[in-house]
């Protein structure tokens, strides 16, 4: 529609009823009765604009490059799988093979008297690389935890960032005639929402930047390691702070950016209105008389029974009054500063952070005063149980007043939610006391898991030491038996020797007797 088309029209038809009005009986007429009727009027034009706060934006799109690279290189942890094959397909031997190999004898297929050994299986280790690292769970937990942030505040800056046009026009007259009453309450509004101001183009700024955010941290969302991620579990509160959540700058700063999502938990915006009261001049009230009259006469030509105005008084002695006007009227509603609460019903990092710093401060104060370990943990327990029963009873006591109810019945009826809150209560208390010997249980699970890696590596130690001691008597032995080889090489040597010398002698004094023999 063309701009400025009803102004127009108005000209129009305004030219109409100024000549009709001139002429007209009824017009005449009824002009002047609305001219003394009591009538009030309240006309407001306003503009409303929402001024979000976008703080939060610099931290998520810092993060973000870092997530980029974290997901593009994931941490992963070699897994060690072990088999036993033939040994024609032992790829790969180590210490784990001699050692399975000499407590498993049945294995050795031969041995010669050199001490070579021919198996007819080896255990064999292999690796695979495996994902499920408590660090790339993390980084998965993130990922989703900042794309529900950041979708939630998009929606509500797509819904809520435009401004408001509001034009707000109340009517309220009552005409007394002789033998009826016209009693007009008109309500009419119009709301417009826009972009193109000042305040629009920074929220729409806004839109924009968050938008581009939303496209990165999806496709982050939807990225490789995401997928390969899908089978593992997310990580909950509270975070294990590991060597390389502590140590290293990404996985440190992925840290931060999830305590600062755990503080901020709503999107505020403040409301900037421009406003004025319309100025009923008399051109303009008489244009509202105008419009008040075709609306008479339009109800009273669609009526199966005709209604004529009767009115005693002669026009020219019609007594006129002025219109009321209104200046603020109470079901005209401004826009009012708000936020939306983002609810997360997952334990809060940040919330647990504080906890554990008070209770850190408050643990070493006690061991400082000469309270026993044990205790001062009892201490701590209890002195937080006191804390959630104490909000509890002050939440109950609060939400629900029987001595602020009329009748008996209805403080009998309200005292039986109190109970039944209690009683609820109470089954709960059983259920997580049954969720507290499940973390004994686990405690004790993974003390019997740490004791069975020490008796591992006890028993490793053990099988290491008899293995050198092995080693090292073979070492003796075979010195030994070197010792005792070089003796009897020694000792043949000598007799060797000593059998030359004999048989030497033996020739020599051989060849004496011969010579005697002869010379007699």
């Amino acid at each position: 529609m063309e701009k400025g088309a009803a102004k127009k029209y108005f000209k129009k038809i305004n030219t109409t009823f100024e000549g009709v009005n001139k002429q007209d009986d009824f017009a005449k007429a009824f002009l002047d009765i609305i001219g003394g009727a009591d009538t009030t009027l309240y006309h407001k034009e306003r503009r409303e604009r929402r001024v979000f706060d976008d703080s939060f934006m610099d931290a998520v799109e810092a993060i973000l490059p870092v997530i980029e690279k974290l997901t593009r290189n994931p941490d992963e942890m070699l897994k060690k799988f072990s088999e036993i094959v033939p040994v024609e397909r032992a790829k790969k031997i180590d210490a784990d093979t001699v050692r399975h190999l000499a407590a498993n004898t049945q294995l050795i297929r031969s041995a010669d008297q050199q001490g070579n050994v021919t198996p007819s299986k080896v255990l064999t280790s292999y690796s695979e690389a495996d994902l499920g690292t408590y660090e790339n769970r993390f980084l998965m937990t993130l990922i989703n935890k900042i794309y529900t942030f950041i979708t939630f505040r998009y929606d509500v800056i797509v819904e809520k960032s435009k401004t408001e046009y509001i034009n707000y026009l109340k009517i309220n007259s009552k005409i007394d005639m002789e033998d009826s009453i016209v009693d007009y309450d008109i309500t009419f509004q119009i709301h417009q929402k826009s972009a193109t101001d000042e305040i629009g183009q920074r929220n729409a700024a806004i839109l924009k930047r968050i938008t581009t955010i939303r496209d990165l941290i999806t496709r982050y969302k939807l990225s490789r390691f995401m997928r390969a991620m899908e089978s593992y579990q997310p990580i909950k509160p509270p975070i294990m702070k590991t060597n390389k959540i502590l140590k290293n700058y990404d996985y440190k700063a992925c840290y931060e950016m999830w305590n600062i999502l755990d503080e901020i938990d709503r999107v505020g915006y403040d409301v900037d209105v421009f406003e004025r009261d319309v100025e009923f001049e008399e051109k303009y009230v008489g244009e509202i008389e105008n419009a008040m009259m075709v609306l008479y006469a339009t109800v009273a030509n669609n009526q199966l029974d005709d209604f004529e105005m009767s009115h005693e008084i002669p026009i020219n002695y019609s007594k006129r009054k002025t219109p009321k006007v209104m200046l603020s009227y109470e079901r005209d509603t401004y826009m009012q500063p708000g936020e939306y609460i983002f609810q997360d019903n997952t334990l809060n990092q940040y919330f647990l952070d504080q906890i554990r710093r008070g209770n850190e401060n408050r643990f070493k104060t006690l061991l400082d005063a000469g309270i026993d370990e044990e205790e001062a943990i009892k201490i701590i327990y209890q002195r937080l149980s006191s804390i959630a029963d104490s909000a509890f009873v002050d939440f109950i006591n609060e939400k629900y007043r029987p001595e602020d109810e009329k009748t008996v019945r209805d403080r009998i009826k309200m005292q039986n939610k109190v109970l039944k809150s209690y009683q609820n209560i109470e089954r709960l208390q059983k259920d997580n006391a049954v969720n507290m010997q499940t973390q004994k249980a686990l405690a004790q699970l993974i003390l019997n898991n740490y004791q069975d890696d020490l008796k591992r590596i006890m028993e490793e130690e053990k099988l290491q030491k008899e293995i050198e001691a092995a080693e090292e008597m073979k070492r003796m032995m075979d010195q030994k038996k070197a010792e005792v080889d070089e003796q009897i090489e020694k000792k043949l040597k000598i007799k060797k020797a000593k059998d030359i010398l004999d048989n030497a002698e033996k020739e020599r004094r051989e060849k004496k007797i011969q010579e005697l023999k002869e010379f007699n």
